[in-house]
């Protein structure tokens, strides 16, 4: 099997800024992105104890990711609201959205690996060079994931449609994994 393009991993944000999948109006993120990455951001701790012994706590990932640039586009759906939270400065529940996250390993499936995820969205700063006014962003993930799936047909028509649950017809590993034991 070829690696992975990174055209296969996909980031959308509802740009109606509700906090519910069924209605969630989606925007792909990344068109003038050359780089973007989700930082897991571990966060663990090494204690070591009198006995000698070295023993790590493991208290999860705080995950960001980076929309840089985001250049001001009014044609952009996305667009207003980001102008609104940087030259409002606005906080808090105003700054709340969802971030779906697809993953397309087989061009030729019918559906995708998908999650949907709360987010925190605050711009960096606003304003840039000549090549356009730039409202960076920061995407901070906010609350329990939800796995699921998107249609192929939802995906290419650019209005991915998420399905909470287990893609049909496929086992997931941890399944697999129990009916060994």
């Amino acid at each position: 099997m070829a690696k992975l393009n990174r055209e296969a991993l996909a980031h959308y944000l509802d740009y109606s800024f509700g906090l519910a999948p069924t209605s969630a109006t989606w925007e792909i993120i990344g068109d003038d992105i050359e780089e973007m990455s989700v930082e897991m951001n571990p966060d663990t701790e090494t204690l070591k104890n009198i006995l000698g012994q070295t023993k790590t706590r493991d208290n999860g990932y705080e995950p960001t990711m980076d929309a840089d640039p985001f250049y001001a586009d009014p044609e952009k759906k996305l667009y207003p609201k980001i102008r609104d939270i940087a030259l409002g400065q606005l906080k808090g529940d105003a700054c709340k959205t969802l971030m779906l996250e697809v993953i397309v390993e087989d061009t030729g499936a019918t559906n995708h690996l998908a999650y949907v995820q709360e987010v925190l969205v605050k711009p960096q700063s606003y304003g840039g060079d000549t090549a356009g006014l730039n409202i960076p962003f920061q995407v901070s993930f906010n609350g329990a994931r939800t796995k699921g799936y998107v249609t192929a047909s939802t995906l290419t028509s650019g209005n991915p449609k998420f399905t909470a649950g287990e893609i049909p017809g496929e086992t997931s590993l941890e399944n697999n994994e129990e009916s060994l034991s």
